[in-house]
């Protein structure tokens, strides 16, 4: 294993390791809020952070999380450096890797901002999602190449089949047709937000940044 590999692997799953532990302990902080139990199903990423709630380690676990998600771009940086250093002419992977900075860099965002800043917030919210979109189908048009698949012959079934799964469940997210009466179910003005049972738009969020994770699961493996 080259020194490039180790290093991919190792700053993505310390940055996986440090977000789920900066994710798990503000979900617990906010469970003893008394304001309810914490809903992936209804509430938006955003509402853990309670930073303006006077909550004494809220900035540590905000700094955590920028700082996971630092360790996963240098982790990208490296996986590019080892593409190019293995096959000289994929430029490929330059648009790949500035589409995944775009997405984790919306996602971070969506940490901050409020449904009082609604089309803000909507605007990042599908920035996230088309980017990770994208993101999945210019890895699987990358890994699909002649050169890139005779890297490791053994695993590009493996890896199309995680890619176009991740895919068809993004599109299933972004074409669900419940968006068309989601309006309905959610009333949003300056401080007011009437949460439905099932919130569609953190549902998106949220299954965005699933299929974000599982996109690396075909680089890692493809360097083997």
């Amino acid at each position: 294993m080259s020194a490039l590999q180790s290093l991919v692997i190792i700053l993505f799953c310390l940055g996986t390791i440090i977000f789920v532990f900066s994710f798990l302990a503000m979900t617990l902080s906010f469970n003893k809020t008394g304001s309810g139990k914490y809903n992936f199903l209804s509430f938006f990423p955003y509402e853990l952070n309670q930073f303006k709630r006077n909550y004494k380690r809220s900035w540590i676990y905000e700094i955590l999380i920028i700082f996971s998600s630092l360790l996963v771009l240098f982790s990208l940086v490296f996986y590019a450096l080892f593409i190019h250093f293995e096959f000289h002419d994929i430029y490929q992977i330059y648009i790949l890797l500035g589409m995944m900075f775009i997405a984790v860099f919306s996602f971070n965002l969506l940490f901050f901002i409020k449904m009082s800043a609604y089309k803000l917030h909507l605007a990042f919210a599908i920035i996230f999602s088309f980017s990770t979109l994208l993101t999945l189908v210019l890895e699987l048009l990358l890994l699909t190449r002649n050169d890139v698949l005779g890297l490791n012959m053994s695993t590009p079934i493996i890896n199309i089949i995680i890619i176009v799964l991740a895919i068809i469940f993004m599109l299933v997210l972004i074409c669900n047709p419940s968006y068309k009466s989601w309006a309905k179910l959610v009333k949003v003005d300056a401080q007011t937000y009437n949460r439905p049972k099932y919130n569609y738009l953190a549902i998106l969020e949220r299954g965005s940044f699933i299929s974000y994770l599982i996109s690396f699961i075909p680089l890692i493996v493809s360097m083997f």
